[in-house]
């Protein structure tokens, strides 16, 4: 099959995106509540009492998790809405415009205090902050939805699929390493005093630019890819019908080979995520050395790009994906296993960290791109095409095991003492706690992931060549041939 004119161009807008939409990630995930904290809410900058300060901050916390479990149920209909839209413009592009334009405005607004309301108006303030927060939540689901469901509609063949799946890893990868590196430098370089103390960085008007700089160069990205990715229009996508309640859970729910590889992801997901959350725990508080964490921020950076580059490579090694990510996974549980048992030394150490991320940007490419070859499974099944039903499976599973894992993360820091004033003497000095820190750490990935391997052996189907004759047996149904679908 020919690659469709201007797939290059389609290419790098689309990486572009994908740039974007994880710096933006990046930003409200992992730094929002670090700016609320250290800014807003710090008794001994606001002037607002302690009781007052945690009371906020427990507020806050508890409505990201609810949030996060909402979201369950709504992003499957946001998949509905996206599969529905008919435009010029095609029915991903406006929500990518739409998520990435109210998105952008939500973020700096968060980024704020809201014109003073967190000192002169707590209350107050803590209601607008819910009603801001829940309105970008939506957003960009809307817009996280509809950009990687829009894989499907950009490549209709598995290696076009392949080249689409990779360039955006590279890029999401940059975007994200991109934040990790520059949030300090920015933030300080806006800000009045230009300081640092304590764990407070900077002040709130460098952090507001922070925001600003992530929400131009997410919306700028986002608006790369309206006006420069094409979709391919083939007889596959134009064979669908509109979607309504019942056929949203259908396309979920009689989509076996999705289903599989959405438990196993989930499976997955959840250890990576609660091992990784535990990492800063664990150079602080195991280790005794919270600098040394630095050194993961550089190793994640160049790990990215080399493994999402060998991707295709390893995929021809190992004789397609599903072998792949059963390798991967394996590789990830040797790397748990030698970071456990390596103690305080900091070459064992991140040998076995090495090994358990280099894997992670390969196995994600794996999961998207059999989740994308699924609509096709699921079109043959059932008759209906959803893309974006189909493909806000994997972004649901990612937020669920967030929620999770934050759960995991602060009972498991009581639990070992690792709160207020602790230091690495002082947990170690408590019996059994730097133990069942590593059971939780290390012990629990470990079952996912072997469980994960589990269901994906015996159950998932959806490799290369099966996704090759499901497009067969949809233009036999059609009437068409594969030429006429590039």
């Amino acid at each position: 099959m020919n690659k469709p004119k201007g797939f290059g161009k389609t290419l790098f807008s689309y990486a572009c995106g994908a740039f974007g939409h994880d710096v933006f990630y990046a930003a409200l995930s992992s730094y929002l509540i670090m700016f609320i904290t250290s800014q807003l809410f710090n008794p001994g900058h606001t002037g607002i009492s302690e009781a007052t300060s945690e009371r906020m901050i427990a507020i806050v916390t508890t409505m990201l998790f609810v949030l996060r479990f909402v979201e369950l149920i709504i992003d499957p209909m946001i998949g509905g809405v996206v599969d529905n839209t008919r435009t010029k413009l095609g029915k991903f592009k406006p929500w990518i415009l739409f998520g990435g334009t109210i998105g952008s405005v939500c973020i700096v607004l968060l980024f704020t205090d809201l014109g003073g309301l967190s000192t002169s108006n707590p209350t107050f303030y803590i209601i607008m902050f819910i009603v801001i927060f829940a309105v970008l939540d939506i957003v960009y689901s809307f817009k996280d939805i509809a950009f990687w469901g829009m894989i499907p509609a950009l490549a209709t063949d598995s290696k076009e699929r392949e080249s689409v799946g990779v360039f955006a890893r590279i890029a999401s990868t940059l975007g994200q390493s991109i934040v990790t590196f520059s949030i300090v430098p920015i933030v300080l370089f806006f800000s009045k005093n230009h300081s640092q103390s304590g764990n407070v960085i900077g002040d709130k008007q460098g952090w507001l630019v922070f925001a600003i700089l992530v929400a131009v160069v997410s919306l700028v990205g986002g608006i790369i890819t309206v006006i420069g990715a094409k979709e391919q229009e083939s007889a596959l996508r134009q064979s669908t019908e509109k979607t309504n309640i019942m056929t949203v859970f259908k396309a979920i729910g009689h989509n076996d080979q999705l289903l599989w590889v959405a438990v196993s992801y989930g499976l997955f997901a959840l250890g990576y995520v609660i091992c990784s959350s535990f990492l800063l725990y664990y150079f602080t508080y195991i280790f005794g050395d919270a600098s040394s964490f630095a050194i993961i921020g550089t190793l994640n950076l160049a790990i990215g790009f080399i493994a999402v580059a060998l991707f295709p490579v390893l995929s021809r090694v190992f004789k397609g994906r599903k072998n792949l990510f059963c390798v991967g996974v394996i590789t990830m549980i040797i790397g748990l296993i030698i970071f456990a048992l390596a103690g305080k030394q900091l070459s064992i150490i991140l040998t076995g960290y090495v090994l358990f991320f280099f894997p992670y940007p390969i196995l994600f490419v794996c999961i998207l791109l059999m989740l994308t070859d699924s609509v096709e499974y699921g079109q043959l099944k059932t008759g209906t095409r959803s893309e974006g039903v189909t493909l806000c499976v994997r972004p649901l599973l990612d937020k669920l095991a967030g929620a999770i894992s934050n759960g995991v993360v602060g009972f498991t820091a009581i639990w070992v003492a690792m709160t207020n004033n602790a230091t690495a003497e002082s947990v170690a000095a408590m019996p059994g706690s730097i133990l069942k820190f590593k059971i939780v750490m290390f012990g629990i990935p470990i079952i996912l992931f072997v469980l994960s391997i589990i269901v994906f052996i015996k159950k998932v189907q959806l490799t290369e060549a099966f996704h090759d004759k499901v497009l067969g047996e949809l233009c036999t149904k059609l009437g068409v041939s594969k030429e006429e679908l590039s």
